[in-house]
């Protein structure tokens, strides 16, 4: 599905072959008033999905947090708050006319780039486990990389639906694009972080193609991107690890692929209806990073396959009403914004699902509401806010 302009001028469907032009972007001023509601379906899914998350957050990180801090409720009060705060800015982003998301976008992308960079340097970066992808800020430590991709997104959907029908010129539609993406993407590979940057470049070429880049042009870029992957694979010894216990994770299952069978003998050991909430034995120190990466492991465990696939089915419904939102705004900047935030959220889960129960190599990938990690939960609920804000913009068709 691509966004198309309609005979009036207002981009209002969308199909194949089409692209968002200028004089849709603009042809009716939006009206958000107080008394028009955002999705019902989108706020529950959120609110469901965030209480779920702090249950589960709670529950796996009680051990960690003793270990580490001596408190066992400390790592979950700190995510509570960050739970709170995002619900406050989801409000907020409710209220706000997606007119303004789009003036704002860039100079939000440039500042979130510009924090990107600052865990690099010494000093005022945190390194862990080989990554610098934090910043040290007295009690506060946040991931930039987080909100720079929901701020990416932003950035894409205002750029592209500025540019009109100029799309199908390569030099106006993929170059530009291309060198944004390209500029992030280094900067993720330098902290490292390789599953996001795999996320943001796929986040790119699919908005590009949805807001009407030719095809042709996209595979031109994505051959070589492919190959650029797969070199930069087997460069690193730690990413070639990786790729090989994927295929075969019996090989060295004390070693190396560890964490890999420790997961799918997490999940796996939860049957069809789970352990019970808490009585996971994994995740005190078995199951490595079961708070962050692997915390979906332990929901099978504890809640089972019933469980594991009503969290799915959770996702699922975010993506039909996300999608929904993108195919019935009425702005081209609002179907692209819907579209890319719904792809972020949606695909992350996927792609963290699917490492857990060997669909995937591992990438590195926190499952959104449910992995600790107090930035990770403040922008997920920001993207939830701005969602729910282009669903209050929905005119009937």
């Amino acid at each position: 599905m691509r966004a198309t302009p309609s005979a009036g001028g207002v981009s209002r469907s969308w199909s194949r072959g089409g692209v968002v032009s200028k004089s849709s972007k603009r042809s009716t001023r939006l009206r958000v008033t107080a008394g028009d509601k955002p999705d019902p379906w989108i706020v529950g899914v959120t609110v469901l999905l965030a209480l779920i998350g702090c249950v589960f957050v709670l529950d796996t990180t009680f051990f960690y947090s003793q270990q580490y801090y001596g408190d066992g409720y400390s790592m979950a009060l700190r995510q509570g708050a960050a739970l709170i705060a995002g619900g406050g800015l989801a409000w907020m982003l409710s209220r706000c006319r997606s007119d303004r998301i789009e003036r704002w976008a860039p100079g939000l992308f440039a500042g979130a780039l510009l924090l990107t960079v600052l865990p690099l340097i010494p000093g005022i970066g945190h390194c862990a486990k080989g990554a610098c992808r934090w910043i040290d800020a007295g009690p506060i430590r946040m991931q930039p990389s987080e909100l720079a991709k929901v701020a990416f997104v932003a950035y894409l959907a205002a750029t592209l639906t500025r540019k009109g029908t100029k799309l199908r010129d390569w030099r106006y539609g993929l170059l530009p694009t291309l060198a944004v993406t390209g500029v992030f993407a280094a900067l993720l590979l330098k902290e490292p972080d390789f599953g996001t940057t795999v996320l943001v470049v796929a986040l790119g070429c699919a908005m590009m193609f949805l807001a009407g880049v030719p095809l042709r042009h996209l595979l031109l870029v994505l051959v070589p991107a492919v190959a650029g992957a797969v070199a930069l694979v087997h460069g690193d010894d730690i990413r070639l690890r990786r790729l090989l216990c994927f295929s075969d994770p019996w090989e060295d299952p004390t070693g190396a692929c560890y964490q890999i069978v420790q997961s799918y003998r997490t999940f796996g050991s939860g049957g069809l209806a789970g352990i019970g909430i808490g009585a996971s034995t994994q995740k005190a120190g078995w199951l490595p990073e079961a708070h962050t990466d692997y915390v979906f492991a332990v929901i099978g465990e504890e809640a089972g396959l019933i469980g594991a696939t009503i969290v799915l089915l959770c996702f699922c419904l975010l993506a039909y009403r996300g999608f929904r939102v993108a195919h019935r705004h009425p702005e081209s900047f609002g179907q692209l914004l819907a579209a890319g935030i719904t792809l972020a959220l949606v695909s992350q889960a996927l792609f963290n699902m699917g490492v857990v129960l060997g669909l995937l190599p591992p990438k590195g990938l926190v499952l959104p509401f449910f992995s600790y990690g107090g930035s990770s939960l403040l922008i997920t609920m920001a993207a939830m806010g701005v969602l729910m804000s282009l669903s209050r913009e929905l005119r009937e068709r």
